[in-house]
Order: structure tokens, then C-alpha cells, then sequence
């Protein structure tokens, strides 16, 4: 609805920017803090462990509750630096109430595997395909995410499954995942502008996320090192456009359950024809 928007808008102009506690505690869940605004079910909180849609990362769910009444967090967005939460109702909240907020972690850990997985998959596609591919869109879910990078050909099955392997090599390497704010023109001057393969983001300030060779802008949320992202299968890839072609991945908890869903299809199809699965 675009008279809510601006509505929020208007009022985020007067609000000082939230405290994002999501980069402050990024192994927390759960915090307490102020009601600064409340706009029908929209609440703008001092500070926040909720992470707001970006970066090709989904906002997180979750419960705000003042005293015994709990909202569920259906949304959440950044408007010029002030995170807007949406609720489930429109009552129970007002200016200078204390709040208990409460992250959907299961959720919240789904699109961190996703994320740090895409850093990943990108650097083993570099590695294969060649220095030079670049970045142009990556959308995280919490059961899979994709990759879009300009390659002047169609993804081999040779290549795909180097992809897969390397990536999966990363993750056994057990490697940490490095985090640092720097000024922009410092970050620029040490990693060039590959820092931007994932999107220019604004501010004198950049987050820098380091993992292996791969080194982004990247403001979403991370696991701490490679190894807590799991298992990484490949799905498939396919050209988008001219030049740009796409890979879909599944990471964690998500990639086993896509490959017992294969394994699955393959155990039926083999029972439907009498055979054993290696002769399918």
C-alpha cells in the first residue's frame, strides 16, 4: 500500500536510525528494547535484533511482547536507516513501552547458511569457470538459494559438479568468516571494485566480508565459519540471458533434505521399473 509507505517514510525522517543488534550479537535471539513509534501494526523499536529485507536476504520472523501480549513479526524493513517491524495486529503497543523481542532462529540460520554459502559458491565458480565471471543478482531462501553470474557459455556437468565439489571443499576447510566495517575509499583502494559483485551499498562505511578468496560488501547475516553451513548441493543451472547464467543451491539442513528427495525419486523410479537404482 503506497499511502502506508509514505506514512512510514514521513515518520522515519523524525526517527533516529535503529541500533542494528544484528551485528552486534550475531549469535543472540532474543533482546529488549524501546517503542519509539508505533504506525497502525508497525512498530520502530530503538534497537533491534531483527534483520531487515536486503542483499537478497529475507527479513526475519519472529515475536515482539510487551507484558503477556506477543505480536507476531510478519515483515521487516529498512527505511533511511529506521527498521519498521510489521505485526499481526495493530494494538498492544505504544510510545515508551518496553519490548521483548524474540528472532525465528531456525529461520534466521536457514538464510545465514544460504548467505555465507553463496560467497562460497561464487568463489568455487570463479575458480572454475574463470576470473572472469561477475556477480549479478543472489536471492536467499531458507530451503535454497541462487547465484547469477555473467558467463559467455552454458554451464558444463564436468563444471557443475567441480563447482559442487570445491565448494564442499570450503566447508570442510573449516574456514573463519571474516567481518570488518572500513571506510569506503580505504576498502576500495585495498580490494578494488569486486567488492561490489553483490551491489553497491550506500554510506562512508562499508561492511567487508572476507571468506577465502572471496572478498564482498555484503551487509546480511553470516554463519561464523564454513563449516556450520553444512553440506552445499547443486540443483541445477540455467541461462536467464544472453551471457548470464544461473545457479541454484540448497545449503545445511536444506541439502540433505533435497538430496533424500532425489534419493527418494530414484529408489521409486528403479522400484516402478524392477530394477536395481545403478541399472536405472
Amino acid at each position: 500500500n503506497s499511502s502506508e509507505k509514505e506514512d512510514i517514510d514521513e515518520v522515519s525522517l523524525d526517527l533516529p536510525p535503529t541500533k542494528r543488534l544484528y551485528y552486534e550479537q550475531p549469535e543472540s535471539s532474543e533482546f529488549e528494547a524501546q517503542v519509539l513509534d508505533v504506525i497502525e501494526n508497525k512498530i520502530v523499536l530503538d534497537q533491534t535484533l531483527f534483520y531487515p529485507e536486503g542483499g537478497g536476504q529475507p527479513a526475519d520472523h519472529g515475536t515482539l511482547s510487551v507484558n503477556d501480549y506477543v505480536a507476531r513479526v510478519a515483515d521487516v524493513q529498512i527505511i533511511n536507516g529506521v527498521i519498521v517491524h510489521e505485526t499481526d495486529s495493530d494494538y498492544g503497543f505504544k510510545k515508551g513501552d518496553t519490548v521483548k523481542g524474540k528472532v525465528d532462529w531456525v529461520r534466521r540460520m536457514a538464510h545465514s547458511r544460504h548467505h555465507t554459502a553463496t560467497h562460497i559458491v561464487n568463489e568455487a565458480a570463479k575458480s572454475v569457470l574463470g576470473n572472469h565471471i561477475w556477480q549479478t543478482g543472489a536471492q536467499k531462501f531458507t530451503d535454497r538459494a541462487r547465484l547469477d553470474l555473467t558467463h559467455f557459455k552454458r554451464i558444463t556437468d564436468d563444471e557443475f559438479r567441480e563447482i559442487e565439489l570445491r565448494a564442499n571443499k570450503s566447508v570442510m576447510a573449516n574456514m573463519p568468516v571474516h567481518i570488518d566495517w572500513m571506510d569506503r575509499v580505504k576498502a576500495e583502494k585495498k580490494y578494488g571494485f569486486v567488492l561490489y559483485q553483490g551491489g553497491v551499498p550506500p554510506g562512508k562505511e562499508i561492511r567487508i566480508l572476507q571468506v577465502g578468496k572471496d572478498v564482498e560488501a555484503c551487509g546480511g547475516t553470516h554463519v561464523s565459519n564454513t563449516g556450520l553451513i553444512g553440506p552445499i548441493k547443486l540443483i541445477k543451472t540455467e541461462r536467464i540471458q544472453d551471457g548470464v547464467e544461473r545457479i541454484e543451491y540448497s545449503a545445511g539442513e536444506a541439502a540433505v533434505l533435497r538430496i533424500q528427495d532425489r534419493d527418494e525419486l530414484l529408489n521409486r523410479s528403479a522400484e516402478a521399473l524392477r530394477v536395481s537404482p545403478e541399472h536405472l
